[in-house]
């Protein structure tokens, strides 16, 4: 058996055939911006920008673009023990938890929920810092209490920023919040400077309507790029509503979304890193509701992962856990496994979309901690196996006599820990469940979450730098809030 397990869901006649139709739609049908200082660059660059805004690349800087768009690069953390390495060096993938979530339970044993307050927002965080299995952080969508609602980013980041060690991604809910938040990632790092070296951030930016990037989507581009802060390009589209219904049809539209975004990144600063991030939707035809668990809709993500990876080998982002469900029933259980085990073997760089709930809307930290452990089962999958005399332990059974077995054996001492070791997923015989309480999954997890609350290691941040937080924060108040 091979190691880092993948699956092809493309030939490679299909591959080549989306790659065609990725680079017809950027330099033949082209995409609308809306920034005059980008397509300044644009234009000079060599690309066709009309004075509405619509882009089309030549062949020669399309081509060029994607030359510089780096295969390789770090997503540095606040702590450097869990700096990101793209590509993995196992060849295995990095976590990341549920962006945008705006509801959070009334308490852990309720299925009932409330709009995520800022003091929900550094539990869920602290909870994310302290999961081995979630790599890194994303904003949710916090309830702005006490504070001005254009600033709702800028407040969730500054909670963050007191309350984990890891990398993570700030979305910016305005056009200029993003200058505040990459001040205050440098403030944690000692500058500008040292942000460019150690990229303790990464933004999304997002296509909506398709093929179409808003100014404060592209304003993100423009001043990440400036300043070296990687990208995660975003594409949102919903099968059947804005993009064709097929797998393929969305997956192609998703990617000549990020890899438009991608290009110009590069355009304007060759060498930003950038990690493909297609979140694909559909639309139930019936109902006309958004969903994400569809099973055509996995299909389209691995199509998009392996266009990405392989095609392009520009790392490459999606969801892979969630549920159109509401609660953490069966249903959510199949689809976060199924998805995440899809997605993980073709061949994602990145997890994304850890602990949520009812289509992304809802976050929830007892399937934060149920996600962590799944998240470790399919790591230890998409590791594969090697088959060879000392892995089948050939001596051993060459050897063996009559009576004896593999208990006490060196080889069984020496592999018996490889094994993932789940921590909320029962191995208990019917006896021992039932010694334990007979406790379901859930019951499981919320006695986990009890305990590592009772345990988590501290923040610390000099003085100097939560004054300087403060400031920020306080000055983004007054001169954004209306």
């Amino acid at each position: 058996m091979a190691t880092g397990l993948k699956v092809s869901i493309l030939t490679a006649e299909e591959l080549a055939f989306l790659k065609s139709k990725v680079k017809a739609l950027l330099t033949e049908k082209g995409f609308k911006i809306e920034h005059k200082e980008v397509a300044e660059i644009l234009k000079k660059a060599g690309a066709s920008v009309s004075d509405q805004g619509l882009v089309k690349l030549t062949d020669a800087l399309y081509e060029d673009a994607l030359a510089k768009v780096p295969r390789e690069f770090t997503l540095a953390a606040i702590d450097p023990q869990f700096d990101l390495k793209l590509p993995h060096p196992k060849g295995l993938f990095h976590t990341r938890t549920n962006t945008g979530g705006m509801y959070y339970p009334n308490n852990i044993d309720s299925d009932e929920y409330h709009h995520i307050l800022i003091e929900e927002v550094a539990e869920f965080i602290r909870l994310m810092d302290n999961l081995p299995n979630i790599d890194f952080w994303s904003l949710p969508s916090t309830n702005p209490v006490n504070f001005p609602a254009e600033t709702i980013d800028i407040h969730t980041f500054d909670t963050v920023l007191r309350n984990t060690r890891k990398h993570g991604w700030v979305q910016p809910y305005e056009a200029e919040n993003i200058k505040y938040l990459i001040e205050m990632a440098a403030a944690v790092v000692g500058g500008k400077d040292k942000l460019r070296e150690r990229p303790i951030i990464s933004a999304i930016c997002c296509s909506v309507p398709p093929l179409t990037y808003k100014y404060m989507d592209m304003n993100i581009i423009y001043e990440c790029a400036k300043a070296g802060v990687p990208l995660q390009p975003c594409s949102l589209p919903a099968a059947g509503a804005n993009v064709p219904i097929t797998p393929s049809g969305i997956a192609l539209i998703a990617v000549a979304e990020t890899l438009a975004m991608a290009l110009m990144a590069q355009i304007i600063a060759p060498g930003t890193p950038c990690v493909c991030t297609p979140l694909l939707f559909e639309m139930d035809m019936q109902t006309t509701s958004t969903t994400q668990s569809a099973m055509s809709t996995t299909l389209g993500r691995m199509i998009a992962m392996q266009l990405l990876q392989d095609g392009y080998g520009i790392p490459a982002h999606t969801y892979a856990t969630g549920t159109d469900s509401c609660i953490m029933d069966a249903q959510s259980g199949f689809e976060q496994a199924s998805l995440s085990h899809m997605v993980a073997l073709a061949g994602a760089s990145v997890l994304g979309g850890a602990g949520q709930l009812e289509t992304a809307k809802a976050i929830n930290p007892i399937q934060l901690i149920i996600d962590n452990d799944v998240f470790g089962m399919v790591r230890q999958l998409k590791g594969g196996a090697v088959i060879d005399e000392e892995s089948v332990d050939w001596a051993d059974i060459i050897s063996l006599g009559e009576h004896e077995g593999f208990v006490d054996k060196k080889h069984t001492f020496k592999h018996f820990r490889d094994a993932y070791k789940t921590k909320v997923f029962s191995r208990d015989t019917r006896t021992g469940w039932v010694e334990k309480g007979s406790k379901d999954i859930v019951a499981r997890a919320k006695d986990a979450f009890a305990n590592l609350k009772q345990n988590y290691a501290p923040i610390e941040r000099s003085a100097d730098v939560l004054k300087e937080l403060d400031a920020i924060v306080k000055r983004a108040d007054e001169e954004l809030g209306k």
